[in-house]
């Protein structure tokens, strides 16, 4: 099956709380080294991120870890993100996405079993994997 052997997705780190697109709070620069740590064997050939500095800043970690550029998935076209994700030809690629971006991909990519994230939860990723038969989905909290 053509694409990615694996994908990652999660939602960006703890924000700050004021402006329209805050950076992270220590406590989310902590979860994104955090996640770099975690990540940094897994064999990831592709980072994407939305548009907005909180994902961006969440990539960072692990982009300068694995030395890969993240790219951009802009907007909220679940469809064209996940074409543009399983254009990825090999290794495992990381989705930092929104509550509101992750739980669509996550159905575009062929998992059935719907997925919420609440406004609060910083700490969940869903590991993906598809073959043949379908799409599986692992859900993982990571951090404290």
């Amino acid at each position: 099956m053509a694409g990615p052997r694996a994908i990652v997705l999660l939602r960006h780190a703890e924000p700050q709380s004021s402006g329209n697109d805050p950076v992270l709070t220590a406590e989310g620069t902590k979860r994104a080294r955090l996640l770099a740590s975690m990540l940094r064997d897994a064999g990831v050939t592709a980072i994407f991120t939305s548009e907005l500095r909180r994902t961006q800043k969440t990539a960072q970690p692990l982009a300068d870890l694995v030395r890969v550029a993240p790219e951009v998935l802009a907007g909220l076209d679940s469809t064209a993100h996940r074409d543009r994700v399983l254009a990825v030809r090999r290794g495992v690629a990381v989705v930092i996405g929104h509550t509101n971006t992750v739980p669509p991909l996550i159905a575009a990519l062929g998992v059935r079993t719907p997925v919420t994230i609440s406004p609060l939860e910083f700490d969940r990723l869903f590991l993906v994997t598809r073959n043949s038969g379908g799409a599986a989905l692992l859900s993982i909290r990571y951090g404290g």
